[in-house]
Parts: C-alpha cells; structure tokens; sequence
C-alpha cells in the first residue's frame, strides 16, 4: 500500500492518480490527519507550503511539524520525502548529494531551506528504509500555484502582460513532471543511495521562457529589476543517470507551448 501525504497538492495528486492507473492501493488521508491505526506501507510526503514566506506557521507544519507527528505515531515500511534543490542555492555550484550545505538564520529565503534540511536530517537517523528526493522546479499543469512559471503563464492570458521582476539571465532547472514521479517510484522501490537529486540537470533562462509565452499569446513583457540576478546552480543528476539510467526529457521548445493550450482552456 502507498500512502500519500499532500495528495491535494499538484505533485501528490499526479502520484496518487499514475499509482492507482499501475492498480496499486493507494490511501490519501486527510489534511492534518496525522494519527492512524493500520500500518501506513510506502509513504511518499508530498506536503510542501508554497507561501511559506507569508505563513510561518504553515510552512514551519507542512515542512517539518506534520513529518515529525507522522513519523513518532505510526507504523510503515518505508518514506519517500520530497525535499528541494533549493538546498544548493548557496554551496557554489557543488550540487553533489553529499555536498556541504549552506544556510544562513539571518536570510529569510533560507528559512524555507532549515525547514528542509531539519526534516532531512530527523529521517536519516531512523532505523527504517528512508529516501529523499531533492526535487527541482517540476514543469506540469499547476494552475494553482503561485511560482514563477503558472504566474507568468496565468497573467499572460488574464492580463495579456507580464511582469518580470529579476534579470531575464536569471536561470532555473526544470523537470517534466512524468520524469520526477518515474524517478520517486523507482527511488522508492529500488535506490540504493539514502539522498536523489531529481532535476534535469539544465538550466534555462527567463528569457528563454517569456520569448515563447510571448509568441503563443501575444503578451506584452514588462522588464523590472533587471541588475537582480538569480542564478541557480546547475544540478549534479550523475546519481539517478547511473543508477536508473535517467533521460532528460524536458525540450523547453516543445513541452512549453503544449502546457500553454492546456492553460487556455481555463483561462480563455
């Protein structure tokens, strides 16, 4: 049995629906529901606070508090944890699963990343199998989400502009969103490392991105901020090419255009 936690989240609900396709059992407990009688089988914890910024409290629980709660309180076999490659965003591009990390208390964008990091380092000391996957941007239908690209996509249609707050040269990883959750079932039946790097391994820039939003629906680009560059560190994929022979299969060119039609018919 699979148990996924954050099933209503965009990721937990791709898995939960490719497993129940496999005609695998799958238990999705409710939101907050923590506690549980039978024993849980594969955890995969999906949980994750895309507004963290703003609710403290809510990402302190849905990054680490509701984990610890889980895992003290019930009997499983194994968890699979979705954790970030934001981790690297300070370790100067040595982006290998068993690199030094870098953060900062004083930093606000690296409280997010101490979250992280705690609930990383909480299941590394059971005595039960563990995974953990640091997951990069996943490139997928999340009309909900408030992150750079759904944003972009969304204001493009509704408001036939977009804003572009840091430097167009700013880069980002970006993984299909079949890709990462091949790679969590295979990581969580077979790995045999403890930490997964699960990213293409490519950076693209912004530019690269608005250029084709712009030509599929006629938006207007607004540039703001431009000397703010964010460069995130290219991700070391070695780890998953070696042991489950991983293929990239995110071509920005293609898939890019596709995911705009499919947002067209909400937002059209």
């Amino acid at each position: 049995m699979y148990t996924i936690f954050g099933s209503s989240g965009f990721i937990g609900k791709e898995l939960a629906s490719y497993l129940k396709e496999k005609k695998q059992r799958v238990f999705t407990p409710r939101k907050n529901q923590i506690k549980f009688n039978n024993n849980l089988g594969y955890i995969i914890y999906c949980v994750g606070s895309d507004d963290w910024k703003k609710k403290t409290k809510k990402g302190y629980f849905s990054n680490l508090g509701h984990l610890k709660q889980i895992l003290f309180n019930n009997k499983f076999k194994s968890i699979v944890f979705l954790s970030t490659t934001r981790l690297y965003i300070n370790s100067k591009n040595n982006t290998k699963e068993n690199s030094n990390l870098s953060i900062n208390t004083e930093r606000e964008n690296d409280y997010y990343n101490i979250l992280k990091i705690a609930s990383e380092a909480l299941l590394l000391r059971f005595n039960k199998k563990i995974k953990i996957v640091r997951l990069s941007n996943v490139f997928g239908f999340n009309h909900k989400s408030p992150l750079l690209l759904p944003t972009l996509i969304k204001n493009s249609l509704n408001k036939s502009k977009i804003e572009i707050t840091i430097s167009e040269n700013s880069t980002k990883d970006y993984i299909l969103i079949d890709d990462a959750i091949n790679l969590i079932i295979k990581i969580l039946k077979k790995g045999r490392q403890s930490i997964y790097n699960v990213a293409s391994g490519k950076n693209i820039k912004i530019k690269e991105i608005t250029k084709i939003i712009k030509k599929e629906t006629n938006c207007k680009i607004i540039l703001k901020n431009q000397k703010t560059v964010i460069l995130e560190p290219k991700i070391d994929i070695m780890r998953i090419k070696k042991e489950f022979n991983f293929k990239n299969n995110f071509k920005l060119e293609k898939s890019l255009p596709e995911l705009i039609k499919r947002y067209k018919k909400i937002f059209n």
